[in-house]
């Protein structure tokens, strides 16, 4: 009885901070930072990182040296959050395909059900693959969608916990670009 009661709260803990979160999480300096946002915070460097796409080349991010902005979003085609803020992030990624590098990250789902959703959906914004979700254990991805922008300097500028819009990208490029 005792095993199953912790089940069923750790179940529905997951469930209120996995995939469902919409919890914003505004951008604090790293010594005030919440602990519920995961060890990356504005200001601080990514961890670069390779992955391959859905044509199955290796695509290599080098935040610190690459000197270009960057919009990384971590999704899955099963979570309802992400499902729902993939139009506006592929309106945005096709609207600045010449000024950022955008990219979709999927979690652990194979190439073809991503490849089958992307077309379902006429979607065309890149998309890597964390098959392992090694990726997403550097970042320490504990809700999805997530999303980070990172400017020139290869400094965060922004990661929002939860479903994002195109004007709060727009936002956190105006302020990359300061």
């Amino acid at each position: 009885m005792k095993a199953t009661w912790l089940t069923g709260a750790f179940l529905a803990l997951f469930l209120m901070s996995g995939c469902g979160a919409q919890a914003e999480k505004t951008p604090a300096p790293a010594e005030t930072a919440s602990a519920e946002a995961g060890a990356l915070q504005e200001g601080q460097t990514p961890p670069s990182f390779s992955l391959k796409d859905l044509g199955g080349q290796e695509v290599k991010i080098d935040f610190a040296n690459d000197k270009k902005l960057y919009v990384i979003n971590f999704w899955a085609t099963w979570c309802p959050p992400c499902r729902e803020e993939m139009p506006e992030l592929d309106a945005f990624a096709k609207k600045h395909a010449e000024d950022v590098a955008f990219y979709a990250i999927n979690l652990q789902e194979p190439g073809d059900k991503v490849e089958s959703f992307f077309k379902q959906n006429n979607y065309t914004m890149p998309v890597l693959l964390d098959l392992e979700g090694k990726v997403a254990d550097q970042y320490e991805i504990r809700a999805i969608p997530t999303t980070y922008i990172v400017g020139k300097d290869g400094k965060i500028v922004m990661q929002k916990l939860g479903g994002t819009t195109a004007a709060e990208l727009e936002a956190a490029l105006a302020k990359a670009a300061k």
